[in-house]
């Protein structure tokens, strides 16, 4: 049975505008009134910056984060990851393969227009044929057959068969304006032109490197958050976000950096927010060309893919050393990962443990597939994307080196590199060994954004960096994802995780990191599992 999440008024009610802000500030976590905190303003130093202020253009968490205070999706995830109504007010099952989606009434776009049913209609098809995605948003709307309005405020969704997870999926496509944004390119987005969305926050400005800016918007639904303007500082390196909040010049900080949090506990007049993580930090390996651009032999000739051969990832695998990597670059602030997802998430293998450093196995295994000699490698990875990556890289590349792999790694701005690594090389993924990551409420969103086959049609497989392909696996996947009962869905994701991770090694999963915030004592922030930094979950303590 799927849950009908209509909001009900508590016995003795409330004025309707006092239980919309009580339902959003629930939500985002927060514990005091609009009333009580208005006319402030936050300044938060964030390491991430967008790739584009196109909220279509690509699925990436730097995207999402900019985005969420100005365009708002049908639901959305609180800090713990539950799921919560948005510019949707309920949702229901009608039939099988049938949903209906009632609209918040009265929900209207900065520029003062309502939003409507047709604007839920151009956003998702919007979002599903966007041209030349990194990665595309299509495979969140894969399950949609067709969806048509019933009235301004009440759409009907027919899916491709039973779709239990229909709403999760579009909790991640933000809603649009088809007045505004009908023929709106990502140019004219990232100029700032038609950045128009129904959140509680403004756009104001993108100055790109540098900062981004919002203001709040008097007549979002649920009333006025806290902060009467926010303003972004976009800075990479970690020590001097913590610089930064020190000097009082930052209000809050993300990505703590573990050699600064115990300095930062013992810092009066600071406070840190700290939760578990569903963050997967992996590798994804190319295992699609036939040659791939930075392997060659140890004389730098051109070899054959040795990334094809399972024994070659498992190798690679086995040559990390994860206890290592948490234990002394991450301080602790990691946990080794095994899989897509901590074991406490649904659908995950509940006995999997990391695999175990043991480089003799490695270069048994690398013996094995025709390499007792190794070969050489040049690793990519991002610079201040996620916590200390740079330094991460440069571990597993000195791992490597130990089974005899000659492996170099190569960090580059976060932009840069998630250009080259999903359409670098003529469209297609460049690198051969990339370090990134991937945040999932449940194994089916990491199954079918990383290690589903790439289908650009489809959207499956669009951040599938390493193009691995198992058919035997998308069908697995594509049955768990019909499937209603939790239990047995639960199964059929804890099968294909066997498939495409233990068995195959489509990637290598390495740690799951712990999520920190750091902030002056008067700003309390609700710690997010995803790792988000969003104004709406700051408040003042």
């Amino acid at each position: 049975m799927v849950q009908n999440h209509s909001m009900q008024t508590r016995a003795g009610g409330l004025r309707r505008r006092e239980l919309l802000l009580a339902s959003f500030a629930a939500l985002w976590g927060q514990g005091a009134t609009a009333q009580m905190l208005a006319g402030r303003s936050l300044l938060i130093a964030s390491a991430t910056e967008p790739s584009s202020f196109d909220p279509h253009f690509q699925y990436f968490g730097p995207n999402r984060q900019a985005h969420m205070p100005v365009f708002e999706p049908l639901a959305m995830f609180g800090p713990q990851l539950e799921l919560q109504p948005a510019l949707a007010a309920s949702w229901r099952a009608t039939g099988a393969d049938t949903w209906d989606i009632a609209l918040r009434p009265d929900v209207l776009f900065h520029d003062g227009t309502s939003f409507t049913a047709d604007d839920v209609i151009f956003s998702l098809a919007r979002a599903t044929a966007m041209p030349h995605s990194p990665s595309s948003m299509g495979v969140y709307t894969q399950a949609i057959a067709k969806i048509w309005a019933l009235d301004d405020l009440t759409l009907r969704v027919q899916t491709k068969g039973p779709a239990p997870l229909l709403i999760h999926d579009l909790a991640n496509i933000p809603m649009l304006s088809r007045r505004v944004s009908g023929k709106a390119s990502t140019a004219d987005f990232d100029a700032g032109v038609g950045v128009v969305g129904t959140g509680p926050f403004r756009f104001v400005a993108w100055n790109k490197g540098s900062s981004i800016r919002y203001a709040a918007f008097d007549k979002h639904w649920a009333g006025r958050f806290p902060w009467s303007s926010v303003e972004v500082r976009l800075q990479a390196d970690g020590n001097e976000r913590v610089k930064a909040l020190l000097a009082g010049q930052a209000q809050l900080i993300d990505q703590v950096p573990p050699a600064r949090i115990a300095d930062l506990r013992a810092a009066p007049g600071l406070t840190l927010s700290e939760t578990a993580s569903n963050f997967l930090l992996f590798l994804h390996m190319d295992q699609a060309r036939a040659m791939t651009p930075y392997i060659t032999d140890k004389q730098g000739q051109a070899i054959a893919n040795p990334l094809r051969d399972v024994r070659v990832r498992k190798a690679l695998s086995m040559a990390i050393d994860r206890e290592a990597l948490v234990r002394s670059i991450l301080q602790g602030s990691a946990t080794p990962a095994a899989q897509l997802l901590p074991a406490s998430f649904a659908g995950t293998l509940q006995d999997l443990k990391a695999t175990p450093h043991d480089p003799g196995a490695a270069m048994e295994l690398l013996k094995a597939a025709g390499y007792p000699d190794g070969f050489r490698l040049v690793m990519h990875g991002t610079k201040g994307r996620y916590v200390n990556d740079e330094a991460v890289l440069q571990a597993m590349a000195a791992g490597l080196k130990l089974v005899g792999i000659d492996a170099v790694a190569v960090s580059l701005p976060s932009n840069e590199f998630f250009a080259r690594a999903s359409s670098g090389s003529r469209g297609e993924p460049e690198f051969s060994v990339i370090q990134v990551g991937w945040a999932s409420v449940e194994p089916s969103g990491a199954l079918k954004g990383l290690l589903a086959t790439s289908d650009k049609k489809s959207g499956a497989g669009s951040s599938n960096r390493g193009r691995y392909s198992n058919p035997a696996m998308d069908a697995v996947l594509q049955k768990a994802v019909r499937t209603v009962d939790a239990g047995a869905r639960a199964q059929l994701l804890q099968q294909a995780t066997r498939m495409a991770v233990v068995d195959d090694q489509g990637i290598i999963p390495l740690y799951y990191p712990n999520n920190i915030w750091a902030s002056q004592a008067k700003v309390k922030y609700a710690a997010r599992v995803d790792s988000s930094t969003f104004p709406m979950d700051a408040a003042l303590a």
